[in-house]
């Protein structure tokens, strides 16, 4: 679980991760300018703001679209 500044990090950083690792990250929003990935499994206390799977944005019913 890391935390980013802004949501472009974020979501960057879980879409390398989630296709260098063959697994599945989470966009959370914790606070207007902190944002954190994590594995699906971790705990975290936010809104998901994005899915990605294997490099690739996953649109599920507790994401956001925009």
């Amino acid at each position: 679980m890391e935390t980013y500044p802004t949501l472009r990090q974020a979501t960057g950083v879980a879409r390398t991760l989630s296709r260098h690792s063959s697994c599945t990250m989470v966009v959370y929003r914790v606070t207007e300018e902190k944002f954190v990935t994590a594995h699906p499994s971790d705990h975290v206390n936010g809104t998901i703001e994005a899915v990605f799977r294997d490099g690739y944005l996953v649109q599920t019913l507790l994401s956001k679209t925009r």
